[in-house]
């Protein structure tokens, strides 16, 4: 059974593109985008990992998989917005969808569904996603 959150997107980071992010090509190497939407995973997760929200579980999130969707190349100088605009919940794993947007123009630049799995920080098993863990969740889209 899974479980649909869909809500208006949240904005969770701004960036600026600089040189580094860029390959010879002028743009963005698609393995860059990776980090860039795993910086904004972290951020949203921060008020979290600050309260210590998952540590009492000692759980550990994994990411097991990516679909990434490159719309628009992303250039140097160039100032982003990285939203997250849902969260599926199902038995043992959580998929979230996250665009990279122009932040002049609003357009859609790039857009992933990450999904990953809560493991048992000690038997490295995955754990059910309990309705503890979606509240947390929709606590930190309400933040």
């Amino acid at each position: 059974m899974s479980i649909l959150f869909t809500f208006v997107p949240v904005q969770i980071i701004s960036l600026q593109i600089r040189g580094y992010h860029c390959d010879a090509y002028g743009h963005v190497n698609n393995a860059r985008y990776l980090e860039l939407l795993e910086e904004a995973r972290w951020k949203f997760l921060e008020p979290a990992i600050q309260n210590s929200s998952f540590d009492f579980n000692k759980l550990l999130f994994v990411v097991v998989q990516i679909d990434i969707s490159f719309k628009k190349p992303l250039v140097p100088n160039q100032w982003i917005d990285i939203d997250i605009s849902h969260l599926e919940f199902k038995n043992s794993s959580i998929s979230m969808v996250q665009e990279i947007r122009d932040k002049n123009t609003k357009e859609i630049c790039t857009q992933a569904t990450i999904t990953f799995v809560l493991l048992d920080a000690t038997s490295h098993k995955p754990v059910s996603i309990s309705n503890d863990i979606k509240e947390k969740f929709e606590n930190l889209i309400q933040q």
